[in-house]
């Protein structure tokens, strides 16, 4: 799955310690080092906050993750770095939390920190839509790290615009079942490869009649559960 987000390299703006051009690692001091390796721990704590939500830390979730980092701090150690969420996954990451973002917050620009939030909604949407339950989570964690609400609605929309299933249905989330039933069914009249119009071509009809349908099951398993 392709994400949405593009994020431009964090640690330009990430640290209040690290200049830009000082972010290669024979240029940083003992100190500077020190507090990038903070950050990266802190952030992959958050990571595996949000991916605790459906406990999937599946092959595009670890691709995503490896992208990011390796932008952010460097290819090497990226075993390291699944292997250290994997702990977190196992030993649950309270009250690592709220430690990690308390150190983001002392370490990091408020932009970083808006960036570091967009790569968690990231982290929830490389194995499919992101879930209420995962939303919650990417909130509660922006809370703890001084993201106001409107920076986090924006952020949200940002997100939501295109990777959400009620939006895949043109419905709203507090849809009933029936509802999400009727729009299902409209959408699938509209882009089912047989039956989509001239003005539809037949890749984007194939597309798009994939995405509606695992919205559709996405969301009987959230109304179920």
């Amino acid at each position: 799955m392709t994400t949405i987000f593009s994020f431009s390299k964090l640690l330009n703006s990430v640290s209040k310690f690290i200049s830009e051009g000082e972010i290669t690692e024979k240029k940083l001091s003992p100190q500077q080092k020190a507090h990038q390796q903070e950050i990266e721990n802190a952030v992959l704590v958050l990571a595996a906050e949000v991916i605790r939500c459906d406990k999937n830390l599946n092959e595009e979730t670890e691709k995503f993750i490896h992208q990011f980092l390796a932008k952010q701090f460097g290819v090497t150690g990226a075993k390291q770095r699944i292997n250290s969420i994997n702990n977190h996954l196992e030993i649950g990451t309270e009250p690592f939390t709220k430690i990690a973002c308390k150190e983001l917050k002392m370490l990091t620009t408020h932009g970083s920190r808006m960036s570091i939030t967009g790569f968690l909604f990231g982290v929830a949407a490389a194995d499919d839509f992101v879930n209420t339950k995962e939303l919650r989570c990417i909130q509660r964690i922006s809370g703890y790290l001084g993201i106001s609400d409107k920076d986090f609605k924006q952020l949200k929309h940002t997100t939501l615009a295109g990777n959400n299933p009620y939006y895949a249905l043109g419905l709203e989330e507090n849809a009933t079942m029936e509802e999400v039933k009727i729009a299902y069914r409209k959408m699938v009249l509209k882009f089912h490869p047989d039956k989509r119009k001239d003005d539809v071509s037949e890749e984007d009809a194939s597309l798009k009649f994939r995405e509606i349908k695992r919205a559709f099951e996405l969301i009987k398993k959230q109304q179920k559960s």
